[in-house]
């Protein structure tokens, strides 16, 4: 076979020397003669590679001139298929005493690059010049490896029973070659015309060597340009022309001197690496066995007698599996076989429908004929062997019959087959090694689409991924181990299930362990039962689970059920991009029972249009464990119940629970649920942007009951656009605990109950409680929020440590805007109400309470905001035997109030120890400004009214009171401005028989209507008024009108009264 390539680059730069035919003309000193750097550029075709041109240079490193010289020559190609070559000389030249001879030599690296990597060659030669003629020799030696890989030249075909590939390759060869020539005549003012012939001798690796000639013209017209042309011959590369164009700049000495320009000179030689084809025809051979591989050939139905070659298939495939042995293949043509069949071990059996990719030593190819898309019929099943494969075949069992079974066996492939009608469309029982099973389609089965069934095996990796199951009576997909079985790795993805009467897809690890099971791009349009199901029972494990891009249709229970259960393990699980379209039960749920564990669990990108339970329920009982547990980024629709329900019950542990960014439209029942019960435990519970919509009943709730613990519950800027009941509802019930509750930046737009409500109540406790920077109903709708709009309530033996409720925004409220209460012996710790804003409120805007032996240690009441509130501002109350130790109402402002401003008041045993109500500002109040009064056995302690503001209130600016079986022992009026009061500015009363003593100084009376000061007391009873005689000049000469029915002077001191 002639092979002509190109190669190498030709070296036909031509020296100028003199010729004996030509005189000399006379010769200049040797400092003329110094060779100068210079560069150039060209152009060359060639015999042995690739057309390229070159940018290349000249560097002397040190010289005589005109007797020697060492230098640098370097040179860069591209070729005409755009790689990149090189060349990098180290030479050394020397000029004869009598300047007309020249011997110099060279060694030097070349590279060029290839598709794969880059050829290396080391280069050598000699030179030699005498009167004008010129010898030159030069050897060639690649480096490292010589080939590029092996390449398909042509389509592959099929020979008698191997698969031969027409190939090649390139080869880098190893050669020299010899060239003499010189001038043969001169052009006139266009310089010489020199003439070079030479051989040359070059081997490619593991093919004989050949020598070839080559001859050339060359001339240089004008200075700086190099014309080249010549012709050489052999029997590799044929017969070829050779062609070169340059230009260079730079370089030296006057033209006549000849031997002193030959210094200067560029190196003549080969610059390419000559490269060399090979071609031939191989068989293919199986990488992993380096064997050739070897196929039978079958044509249905045909009735001549074939002995399995390409050219005489098989007409049955009974006669082609009879005869393959392990690592054969059996090709299999369009047609109808007799019956099903059974795979041999180790034999491959394929179809020409799909394409069929064969590994081989120069890739992976596709068979020929392959991927015509006709599947041979196979009129009953297919029974796979050990490390057996099926592709491309419809298959039709005998009904009751499952389609392809492999039992019992190792390691099977079952690819783009067809399962019309079957029990099992593919059944893999008791199988171990790895199985693949893909691309497959099951029309019909009267049972599971596909099963796989393991007891006491181990399955390295299992792939049952990109099959389309149409319809299945049982489970779409079902994976099952048992009995001390092995899963190491479980793919099922891309899996299309249309209809099933069970589950679309179920994992079941029964006392068994499963590594790793992923479960992407799946769709299940309808499941009688589960669309996904996930379950480790009776002590079995799973690893690691993956759920993403998952396309749920309608489902008859859940659309995705985690389910741990008897000491089952559910480890590492991540579920994301969701979409279901409607459940009857839940959309998703996690549920670990009777001492299971499922966690950690990250659940994002959930789309779940409707369901008729829960949208997410994360379940724990019977002293399971589950979480961490995160939900972001999701969105509920329509659900029938609690749009998430996070629940742990009967000694069971929840770890940290957060939900980021979740959104639920409309729930039947709470937006959110976190409940624990019956000793059970919850780690930290986190709330980020969770918008509820629509919730029947509340929008969220936290609990813990029964004994149950949360550590901490963070509400973060939860909106709530409307609720049955209560916007939040945080309880602690029946001995819970809450150790800290924390909601901020919440919007609670409507609730039918209170916007927030925190309930701790038969002997539990909340260390810890702050609502701040919530809003609670919405402006311009009359009460939005039908009852309280924060309602803080701890009942029945209950605590709450600390509570803070701090810069909030109520609007539209139905009865109070914030109240406190400590009811039946129960304990409020530290209360502070802060920085609230209250607008259109029907009850009262701020309301303490402590009663039945309820104590409150400190309350704080500062910096509020209150307007239009339909009854008191604020009120503090003690009933009952209810007790607050300290109470401090300081730098309000209150406007436009339906009965009084500030109220404190103790009665039926209530005892306030002290009340300080300092730098209020009240306006537009119906009844009194600020009122304090004991009743029926209540106790003031001491109450002190400092710089307080009252304008335009309906009956007295400041009213302080006791009844006869009260007491009020010390009040302090001090600095306050008492300004158009529609009765008095202050009356003061004692009907008690424990004296009441007050100091009134330093306050304005502004417009009364009646009298500055009102004093009166009852029979047997007291009040003294330190420096009674000079009030009027002791309140800034404007008590002018002052009534003094009974009161005495009392004499200052601390207390200021006996």
């Amino acid at each position: 076979m002639k092979r002509q390539h190109w190669a190498g680059s030709l070296a036909a730069v031509a020296c100028m020397i003199a010729s004996p035919a030509w005189a000399e003309p006379g010769v200049p000193p040797a400092e003329a003669l110094a060779v100068q750097p210079w560069a150039g550029i060209s152009f060359e075709t060639t015999g042995g590679s690739r057309d390229f041109g070159s940018l290349e240079g000249f560097l002397p490193l040190g010289q005589v001139p005109g007797q020697q010289i060492l230098f640098l020559q370097g040179r860069a190609r591209l070729d005409t298929a755009g790689f990149l070559g090189s060349n990098l000389m180290l030479g050394y030249r020397t000029l004869g005493g009598d300047r007309t001879n020249l011997t110099g030599g060279y060694v030097g690296l070349d590279t060029q690059a290839h598709g794969e990597g880059t050829f290396y060659q080391a280069g050598a030669g000699l030179e030699h010049i005498n009167n004008g003629w010129e010898l030159r020799g030069n050897v060639y030696w690649p480096l490292g490896d010589r080939s590029t890989a092996t390449s398909l030249l042509s389509t592959p075909f099929f020979e008698g029973n191997q698969l031969l590939l027409p190939t090649t390759r390139q080869v880098a060869m190893a050669g020299g070659d010899v060239s003499v020539g010189g001038a043969i005549a001169t052009l006139g003012s266009l310089g010489t015309l020199n003439a070079y012939g030479g051989l040359y001798y070059y081997s490619p690796p593991d093919q004989p060597g050949f020598f070839g000639g080559r001859a050339w013209l060359a001339a240089s017209p004008t200075p700086g340009l190099n014309l080249r042309l010549g012709l050489q011959h052999d029997d590799y590369f044929g017969t070829n022309v050779l062609l070169q164009t340059g230009f260079s700049w730079g370089g030296s000495g006057p033209q006549t001197a000849a031997t002193g320009l030959a210094l200067g000179q560029p190196i003549q030689r080969t610059m390419g690496i000559t490269l060399g084809a090979e071609a031939q025809v191989e068989a293919a051979i199986d990488p992993d066995t380096n064997q050739a591989y070897r196929f039978y050939h079958v044509q249905p139905g045909s009735s001549v007698a074939g002995d399995g070659t390409a050219a005489a298939p098989y007409g049955a495939i009974d006669p082609a599996l009879g005869v393959a042995s392990s690592g054969d293949r059996v090709y299999v043509q369009p047609g109808s076989l007799a019956s099903g069949f059974t795979i041999p071990t180790g034999v491959q059996v394929l179809s020409t429908g799909p394409i069929q990719p064969l590994r081989t030593q120069i890739g992976t190819l596709a068979l020929p004929g392959s991927g015509s898309g006709l599947l041979p019929h196979v009129p009953g099943t297919v029974v796979m062997g050990h490390d057996s494969l099926l592709s491309g075949f419809a298959v039709a069992p005998e009904p009751g019959q499952d389609g392809i079974q492999a039992q019992g066996v190792r390691s099977v492939t079952i690819l783009d087959n067809q399962v019309l009608t079957a029990r099992n469309g593919i059944l893999l029982n008791d199988v171990s090694g790895n199985l693949i099973v893909r691309r497959n389609q099951i029309q019909d089965a009267s049972e599971s689409g596909i099963l796989l069934n393991i007891s006491g095996q181990t399955v390295d990796t299992a792939d049952l991924s990109n099959n389309d199951i149409h319809r299945a009576a049982d489970d779409g997909l079902l994976v099952r181990a048992a009995a001390g079985s092995q899963i190491n790795s479980l793919q099922l993805s891309q899996n299309r299930i249309g209809s099933s009467g069970e589950n679309g897809i179920a994992v079941l690890s029964d006392n068994s362990r499963v590594g790793t099971v992923a479960i992407a791009q799946t769709q299940v349009a309808a499941a009688g039962e589960n669309g996904v199901l996930v379950l480790a029972g009776a002590g079995g494990q799973i690893d690691n689970l993956a759920l993403s891009q998952l396309d749920l249709g309608t489902t008859g229970t859940n659309g995705l059920l985690l389910l741990a259960e008897d000491g089952g393990t559910i480890a590492a699980t991540t579920v994301a991009d969701v979409t279901l379209e409607q459940s009857q039960a839940n959309g998703v749920l996690l549920l670990a029972e009777n001492g299971a564990y499922i966690g950690p669990v990250d659940l994002t990108q959930l789309q779940l249009a409707a369901t008729a339970e829960n949208g997410v329920a994360v379940l724990a009982f019977g002293g399971s464990r589950l979480g961490p547990f995160t939900l972001s980024q999701s969105n509920l629709g329509q659900v029938g119940s609690n749009g998430v329900l996070v629940l742990a019950d009967t000694n069971s542990a929840l770890a940290d629970t957060t939900l980021e960014t979740v959104t639920i439209q409309s729930a039947g029942a709470n937006g959110l649920l976190v409940l624990g019960q019956n000793g059970s435990s919850l780690a930290t519970v986190t709330v980020n942007d969770l918008a509820v919509d629509q919730a029947d009943s509340n929008g969220l709730v936290v609990i813990a009951d029964s004994g149950s613990q949360i550590a901490a519950a963070t509400l973060s800027a939860p909106q709530v656009t409307s609720a049955g009941a209560n916007g939040v509802l945080v309880l602690a019930n029946n001995s819970g605990q809450i150790a800290t509750v924390t909601l901020d930046g919440g919007d609670i737009q409507q609730a039918s109950e209170n916007g927030v409500l925190v309930l701790v109540n038969s002997g539990s406790q909340i260390q810890s409680l702050a609502v701040t920077n919530t809003g609670v109903g919405s402006e311009g709708s009359a009460a939005a929020i039908v009852d309280n709009g924060i309602l803080i309530l701890s009942a029945q033996g209950s605590r709450i440590g600390t509570a803070t409720v701090d810069g909030n925004r109520l609007t539209g409220v139905g009865a109070a805007g914030i109240e406190l209460i400590a009811s039946g012996q129960s304990q409020v710790g530290t209360a502070r109400i802060s920085g609230n804003q209250l607008n259109a409120i029907d009850g009262d805007g701020i309301f303490v309470l402590t009663e039945g032996q309820s104590q409150i240690s400190q309350t704080t009441i500062t910096g509020n905001q209150l307007q239009t509130i339909d009854q008191a501002g604020i009120q503090v109350l003690a009933l009952n035997q209810g007790q607050i130790s300290a109470t401090q109402i300081s730098d309000n402002t209150l406007e436009t109030i339906g009965t009084d401003g500030i109220v404190a008041f103790a009665a039926t045993g209530g005892q306030l120890a002290t009340v300080t109500a300092d730098s209020n500002r009240v306006s537009q109040v119906a009844q009194d400004g600020l009122s304090l009064f004991a009743t029926d056995g209540g106790t003031i302690d001491r109450a002190a009214l400092v710089n307080n503001q009252t304008q335009t209130v309906g009956n007295n600016g400041i009213f302080g009171f006791a009844d006869g079986t009260s007491r009020f022992s010390t009040l302090t009026v001090v600095g306050n401005q008492i300004q158009e009061s529609g009765n008095h500015a202050v009356e003061l009363g004692s009907e008690s028989a424990q004296p009441l003593c007050a100091q009134i100084t330093n306050n304005q009376s502004i417009a009364t209507t009646n009298l500055d000061a009102n004093l009166f007391v009852g029979a047997g009873s007291a009040l003294q008024v330190v420096d009674l005689a000079q009030l009027n000049q002791l309140n800034n000469g404007t008590f002018t009108q002052i009534n003094n029915a009974g009161a005495t002077t009392g004499s200052q001191g601390n207390p200021p009264c006996p």
